[in-house]
């Protein structure tokens, strides 16, 4: 089986459309040209608490991410 290489970023941009938190979480990542393209939690975690995110939400999309992959 090949792997998606999806990063977070790209793939929560297929929730965008989506009317729920991660539909508006996706839609906010989706205009910050400045989001991090990483793998990386602690730099997308890191990302957040600068820019004053929900970070409750954002474990949880982490999660549903992780058991997505």
């Amino acid at each position: 089986m090949t792997e998606i290489p999806w990063t977070f970023k790209t793939w929560i941009a297929n929730f965008k459309e989506v009317d729920l938190p991660i539909g508006d979480f996706a839609y906010d990542i989706g205009r910050d040209k400045n989001f991090p393209d990483t793998e990386d939690y602690q730099t997308i975690e890191d990302y957040l608490v600068f820019h004053h995110a929900d970070l409750e939400m954002f474990k949880a999309i982490w999660e549903f991410y992780q058991k997505t992959k």
